[in-house]
């Protein structure tokens, strides 16, 4: 009789979007762009009629607003028990995807490198591949510090390990009682 190989149910461990400062900062860029010049271009065009401008801006910059909370919305970080997902909504018909599994990580490290990180607290994960496919980049990730934690502390584990666990307390008491429970 042939032993089959157990398959792993993936558990979702943590799942996040990128910190909220990006859709605000991408949203007051477009209105800065798109929302004032036509409002400008709207005054002068209706004979200056400010009921008009104002119409305009206000739709136009609503539209512009709930089209990039649509892209925030749908583009997430998800760590789960077998693997790291990232995936980023780039527009309505553009999306990239890229995950790594637990036994391909090499190396990881973590980025904040502007004033803004640290007082709003993200910044960037960075996850080196063994294998040829590629490095796994996560920006503007909220609280990236403990994300990095979860990760290595995930990593440190084999594939049979990480299958029995299904939320980050069961992953603090399998790694409190794996630390105590090694010989010194």
């Amino acid at each position: 009789m042939a032993t089959q190989k157990p398959t792993f149910e993936e558990k979702i461990l943590y799942k996040c979007h990128q910190h909220w400062i990006i859709p605000v900062i991408n949203s007051l860029k477009l209105i800065i762009i798109v929302s004032i010049p036509l409002a400008i271009i709207t005054y002068f065009l209706s004979g200056y009629s400010w009921l008009m401008t104002s119409l305009v801006f206000l739709i136009v910059s609503t539209i512009l607003v709930a089209y990039d909370h649509y892209l925030w919305h749908h583009s997430w970080l998800m760590i789960g028990n077998q693997k790291i997902t990232l995936s980023i909504r780039n527009g309505l018909w553009s999306q990239y995807a890229m995950n790594i599994r637990y036994r391909n990580i090499r190396d990881s490290a973590v980025s904040k490198n502007s004033i803004w990180g640290y007082l709003f607290k993200y910044g960037s994960l960075f996850v080196r591949s063994s294998v040829a496919e590629g490095d796994f980049r996560a920006h503007y990730v909220p609280k990236v510090g403990k994300i990095y934690a979860l990760i290595n502390a995930l990593s440190r584990y084999s594939d049979d390990e990480r299958a029995g666990i299904n939320s980050i307390e069961a992953l603090h008491e399998h790694h409190q009682r794996s630390e105590f429970s090694s010989p010194l």
